[in-house]
């Protein structure tokens, strides 16, 4: 049974041998990687694209790696993941600040002359969390699928700096060419793709950069980092679940006080060049003062630094200055679910209070009036989506109509006014993900089923599409309906990573969001047969309140 095929990548490593070992020779020496005779791959894990990033290149930019060797390295588990304040589950395989490192997936039997394109996984985690080790971003299936229906595509993922080791910004780092690191980390892995990439059969002049979450606002990132400019590095992009629009762009009045406690608790307060004192001190030393959960408000996330990121996302996004490549780019229905407080929005005046109070939204009183009206409350037009008068009580009297709004302000306003960019550019291919997710219960094993839908007050929330596209039996879910769409969701990307267009003999047609002739674009909606199948719908679901706060996003100063 395919529910089986979770435990096949474990058995794998557990058999493969020294003699079966597929070995590649980059341009600093060679690797050893591991031959999965079950899914007919060869994986090549924990791969360095930079040199380690403790003491002395801590808060610089990435630096290239320079050491050459003799004789073949092991690349055959995942690296440390780079440092953050999750190591209960980010740290499976080690944490440290030489932690800068790529995963490769490729068809058995691919070679120098091969030229595949490349799917690379960024993942999410707030910008504050996560690794490419996680189980979730397993690539071996969706390298499979791309096999199986004749668009073999090398499956990759990297690790890079986040929170504060990765976004750290003062006045200290203003202006010093070492701001945006996380992004700057990311399009350093690129580079070592576009230099090394040939010698696992895998073409650079067809790379897809591909994220979810904090990864999708990478994503939107790096299409506008330099005004646009690609320097060659990618040519398609995938956003799921978040826009460059969507994540904070904070400066030294927000961060300055945090840096300069951080600064204080290791005694660098009065050093004459504070980052170089920070840069002495041992990591375990300075690990304790790092995290976001010491500090309030949202943690470090990239900035307006006049280089990697010239101007606010929405500005940037108005003139026209981002790469003009084909988009595959959505949303979940229910994505604000994640988002609204919980328990505390039960009159008008709570929700109010929030909106004028709360999440650094800075909108004036009328703002936040009209914001009201255009979000009434009304539990059958709340999120989630098709619950009927269900309120959902226990979570807030309303918490649906407080999701609608944080869904629509982080999530799918941002995405109205990016597609709508795109599409006049380039290619661009839209969807609504609208299947609740599988939840599989915390003391289950690798290999069995135990657990249900997620909660009902969920719905089809952030991160649900996840499991479909990288089509991993062990966290779609039992069913065989979860099975197809997992299968067609995953060839649409996979076919558009290879292509640049999703369409294909036996899927939904897809068509280009601005194809139908009018101002609201089209999406596909991607659901169960026993939902009805996927359909395309013309995108202008709560148009008017998705309107009004892309219009007030600017005043959020993203």
């Amino acid at each position: 049974m395919r529910s089986r095929r979770s435990a096949v990548i474990i058995a794998s490593l557990l058999i493969a041998t020294a003699s079966a070992d597929p070995i590649v020779t980059v341009k600093n020496g060679s690797y050893s990687g591991l031959y999965l005779p079950q899914f007919g791959q060869d994986l090549f894990l924990g791969i360095p694209y930079a040199q380690d990033t403790g003491l002395q290149n801590r808060f610089r930019i990435p630096q290239t790696l320079t050491e050459t060797w003799n004789g073949t390295r092991a690349a055959k588990n995942y690296s440390d993941a780079c440092p953050d304040a999750n190591p209960d589950s980010d740290a499976i395989y080690g944490m440290s600040e030489n932690c800068l490192s790529i995963n490769i997936v490729r068809p058995a039997g691919t070679n120098t002359t091969t030229k595949l394109p490349i799917l690379l996984w960024i993942h999410g985690g707030s910008y504050q969390v996560g690794t490419s080790g996680l189980s979730n971003y397993n690539l071996t299936y969706i390298v499979e699928k791309s096999v199986e229906i004749g668009k073999p595509i090398i499956g990759a993922s990297i690790n890079y700096r986040k929170s504060s080791w990765g976004n750290m910004y003062s006045i200290e780092l203003q202006g010093s060419g070492n701001t945006n690191l996380a992004l700057r980390d990311m399009r350093q892995g690129l580079a070592w793709i576009q230099e090394n990439i040939k010698a696992f059969g895998g073409d650079p002049g067809s790379v897809t950069i591909w994220g979810e979450s904090s990864g999708s606002f990478a994503v939107g990132q790096l299409v506008l980092s330099y005004g646009g400019r690609t320097d060659g590095l990618f040519h398609r992009s995938i956003q799921e679940s978040g826009s460059a629009a969507t994540a904070w762009y904070n400066g030294t009045d927000w961060y300055q006080p945090i840096f300069d406690k951080i600064v204080d608790s290791v005694n660098c307060s009065s050093a004459v060049d504070k980052v170089e004192c920070l840069r002495a001190i041992p990591y375990p030393e300075l690990y304790p003062f790092m995290n976001a959960s010491t500090h309030p408000g949202p943690g470090f996330y990239p900035t307006v630094d006049g280089d990697v990121i010239p101007n606010y996302p929405t500005e940037l996004i108005r003139a026209g200055r981002f790469a003009h490549i084909p988009h595959l780019y959505g949303t979940n229905s229910d994505e604000g679910t994640d988002n609204a407080p919980v328990g505390i929005i039960n009159t008008d005046d709570d929700l109010r209070s929030f909106l004028l109070n709360d999440m650094g939204f800075d909108f004036p009183e009328s703002t936040v009036d009209q914001i009201m009206e255009l979000y009434p409350d009304d539990p059958a037009i709340g999120i989630p989506l098709n619950t009927g008068n269900e309120r959902f009580a226990d979570y807030g009297w309303q918490f649906k109509r407080a999701a609608a709004i944080m869904g629509d302000v982080f999530y799918h306003a941002p995405r109205l006014d990016d597609a709508r960019h795109y599409a006049d550019h380039a290619p661009t291919f839209v969807y609504r993900f609208n299947t609740r997710p599988f939840e599989n219960a915390t003391n289950a094993t690798y290999t069995d089923y135990v657990g249900e839908l997620a909660p009902a007050y969920k719905g089809v929330e952030h991160f649900s599409e996840v499991a479909f596209v990288f089509n991993n039996p062990s966290t779609v879910g039992p069913w065989a309906g979860y099975e197809r769409l997992s299968g067609l969701m995953s060839s649409l990307w996979i076919r558009f990573a290879h292509d640049g267009d999703p369409n294909g003999e036996g899927l939904p047609y897809w068509p280009r969001y601005n194809s139908g002739g009018n101002a609201t674009g089209l999406n596909l909606v991607l659901q169960t047969d026993q939902q009805g199948g996927c359909y395309v719908e013309q995108d202008t679901y709560r148009l008017e309140g998705r309107e009004f706060l892309t219009k007030w996003a600017r005043r959020r100063h993203v």
